[in-house]
This record gives C-alpha cells, structure tokens and sequence, in this order.
C-alpha cells in the first residue's frame, strides 16, 4: 500500500449530465441510453436484437442491431433516438453527450435527421455526490431516422454510437486534482417494448468489460440477470425476452486511477527546483524521478528545498501583456521505500512531519490522525507502486487543504509574512522535518518527492 502525500486548494465540481435514451429517467443524475424508439404507431415486430457494449474508461461503445419484421402493409416507419442534457452551472469543461452516432439499414449506411430543442423541460434532480437538490432545464437532442417497408418484408436496423458516462467529479484547492465519483452507465431496453408485444424471439447480449477489470475499476452490474463472464466478458443468450418486466443494464464502477491521472497529465507539470539538501544524505535521490533510489533518515532529520520564482504571462482585458507569479499548486511524496516491496515492508515510513515555507509552519502532518492542523483531510488509499510504473497512477484519492490559499491570502500573521518579499527574492525556502517514524529505531524511507505547477493554459487567471 503506498503513502503519497499531497498538498493544495479551493473547491469546484464537474458534472455530465447527459441522458440518451427511449424513455428520459432523471433520477440521481441518472444517464440512460438505450433502444430505439419508435415515433408512431406501426404494425412492426421485433424478431431479434443483438446489443453489443464495450466500455473503455469514462466511455461506452454501443453496436445494438435490430430486426424487424413488417406484419402490415407497404409503409414508411420513423424512429428517433433522444439525448437529454441538463443546462447546469456546475459543468466545469464542456460536456459532450453523444460523441458520435451511425445508422445503417440492410448494412447499408443511413442519412438522418438531427435536431436540438431548448429548454424542452425542467428537471428536479438529487446528487447524492454532495447530497444537493437541483432544478436545471433540460435540452433535448433528436436523432431520427426514417425505414420503408415493403409488405410482410423484414429489415435489419444497426445503430452505432458512443457516449460518456456518469461522472460527478470534486475538485478542491485550486483544482489540483480531483475526488472522483463513481461511473456509470445505464441501457434502456423498455423502450423496445412499443414494438409488437414487447416480446424479443431472439436477445442477445455481449458486453466487453475486460478494460474495466485490466484497470482494477472493480465494476458492478444491476438489471440484467443470468449473464455468463469470462475474463471480463458478459454474455447473455434469451429467448422469448420481455422488455417490459427486465426494462434496464446498468454498470456501475470506479476510475480513480485514470481520472487522476488524466487530469494530472492534461493540466500540470513538475514546478522547477533550484536545490535540495538535506540533514541525511543522498536528498538529490528525492527529486530524480526514479523510486528505486531511496532516501534515508530518521526523527528529526530535515529536507529542505528551494524553489525559483517563475512567472507567466498573459494578456489584460485592454491587451497589455503583464507578467503574474506562478505558484506551486501542490507537494506529494512516495513514503517508504520503493525500490523492490521487500524493502518497502521492511523499512520504515513517515508518521509525522512538519512543513514549513519560508520559515512559517503551515502544516503538522500527522498520517494516523489524518489530519494537517484544523484542515480537512480525506484518508488516502493508494494504489500498489508495484502495480505500475508510472507517478501518475499512484495516486487515487487526494487530500483537501487550504495551503496556499492561506499562503496568498496571508490569513495568520505568519502566512502573512511568506511572500512580502517576492519581488525582492527569487526562490522560496520549503522545509520539512520528520517528526516521527513508524519504527522503533526511528529510521524513515522516502523515494520521491515531486511539486506540481498548471500548465501554461491551464488555472493561470484562478489565483491571482
């Protein structure tokens, strides 16, 4: 189990709030998407449907083939497909429902018609994310398409398409890194039930989860009973299938890993380090990128790190280009030794340290208590080092602090103190000192410490 630390600020929420479906659910900011429907009266029966899903990540792949037989005479038939979005405010980056959608009749490719009203509705929804009600208005988005039928002729329908899946992400601080919702993604299958009887002869499911389990998301599936797995694989195999009394599929599952370390990748990069040094030796081992070199100490050991003044810039509302002070927007470290699990069984690891900047002590960390002074903390669980090799997929669960909010905004006298003398110096001192180990002989492991800046592009005008 690894111990990653890690240090930032404020609070913001991204929602996708999208429902592709035959019949709109809004519930807990639910997305359904699912079978066709049917937008008038037809004397159409549904001999079959194989549906076909792959998720990958945040996203989901629908194949779903349809066919149907015309039991009346010669006759045009209209079938549309809604997409539901609610309008919200707490939508961080721009969300895309539908990221494509294809349509073939006799596997032959087909035109269809595509439009958006606003504002069709309002929707009272819960998020049990944040335990908030809403009420947000709600566009829907039609993609409809029209078959003609010859007398007792039977066709086959092949819809293709794409679309993201739940999500609910926190960000606090500043948007370091995100508290990852759970996913979801959910297939309606009463909407078919227009169709004839609402009896399938034929229903057959294949639903390719193998990239979900090969990423430890852990997923769980609701609805659907009686399907067979194997390596990740789920196959169902109906006759007789009543759309109406098993209506829904629904798969629901965790992404922290590849969340986080998305975002990590999209938005920062490392913060330049002037120097290292250190009361033990061997502190250039912290910032050289590699676990398998380790520092060692003990109680009462220090680092200590000085870090250049960096400046961006960016262009005023009158066009006038003005330098700004780029901070550091977050501080983690790889606690214990990392070079082989072995060693980091067997060696100790940090239990308390007190960071300091510029001579003002801004955090006490305690790892057992989980708690950094009077601010919130959420337990960490990070992912095994032996897992991966990569920084980025350590981290899952981020800690919440006001750090260098409190820094800038100088709200103890010592904050206040910490960057009077910006403009005059051009580096900042961090300090840290361990306060306690885990073992008896004292003894500590780190294998890497690394500070975290936004891009250039990203989060520049949030802090100044």
């Amino acid at each position: 189990m690894k111990n990653l630390t890690l240090l930032f600020f404020l609070f913001f929420q991204t929602l996708s709030l999208a429902f592709a479906n035959g019949g709109v659910v809004d519930e807990n900011y639910f997305k359904k998407t699912g079978n066709i429907r049917l937008l008038q009266k037809a004397d159409i029966s549904l001999l079959k449907e194989d549906l076909r899903i792959k998720i990958v990540s945040d996203t989901t792949f629908i194949e779903v083939t349809y066919f149907l037989k015309n039991n009346g005479n010669t006759q045009s038939v209209h079938y549309g497909f809604p997409v539901d979005i609610y309008e919200t405010e707490y939508t961080v980056y721009p969300y895309v429902g539908v990221l494509y959608f294809e349509a073939e009749v006799n596997n032959i490719p087909k035109k269809y018609a595509y439009w958006r009203v606003k504002n069709a509705y309002e929707s009272n929804q819960y998020n049990k994310e944040n335990n908030r009600k809403y009420t947000s208005k709600v566009d829907r988005q039609w993609y409809a398409l029209k078959i003609d039928f010859e007398e007792g002729t039977t066709q086959t329908l092949t819809i293709k398409y794409a679309i993201q899946n739940y999500r609910s992400d926190y960000y606090y601080g500043f948007g370091f890194i995100p508290t990852p919702s759970e996913r979801r993604f959910v297939y309606d299958l009463f909407p078919s039930s227009s169709w004839a009887d609402g009896i399938v002869n034929d229903f057959s499911v294949i639903m390719d989860l193998s990239d979900l389990y090969q990423h430890k998301c852990n997923p769980k599936i609701e609805g659907l009973e009686n399907l067979k797995e194997e390596n990740g694989i789920y196959t169902l195999q109906a006759q007789d299938f009543d759309l109406k009394k098993r209506s829904y599929l629904a798969v629901i599952y965790k992404n922290q890993r590849r969340v986080i370390a998305s975002d990590l990748k999209r938005e920062y990069e490392l913060f330049p380090i002037l120097s290292i040094s250190s009361s033990a030796e061997n502190a250039e081992y912290l910032i050289d990128n590699d676990p398998n070199t380790v520092w060692k100490g003990k109680e009462g050991d220090w680092i200590k790190i000085k870090l250049p003044k960096v400046l961006t810039y960016i262009k005023d509302k009158n066009g006038e280009t003005k330098s700004k002070i780029v901070y550091p927007m977050g501080i983690c470290f790889l606690n214990g030794d990392y070079s082989s699990k072995e060693n980091f069984d067997g060696t100790g690891k940090v239990k308390k340290m007190l960071f300091q900047v510029n001579g003002a002590t801004i955090i006490n960390y305690d790892h057992d208590a989980a708690v950094i002074n009077r601010i919130s903390l959420d337990k960490a669980v990070f992912l095994s080092h032996f897992d991966t090799n990569s920084l980025y997929e350590h981290l899952v669960t981020p800690f919440g602090s006001h750090l260098w909010n409190r820094i800038m905004h100088g709200q103890n006298a010592q904050a206040g103190k910490l960057f009077s003398k910006i403009n005059e110096e051009y580096f900042h001192t961090l300090y840290i000192q361990i306060k306690k180990s885990d073992r008896e002989n004292k003894e500590v492991a780190l294998s890497d410490l690394y500070i975290f800046r936004y891009k250039k592009g990203y989060g520049t005008d949030l802090f100044y």
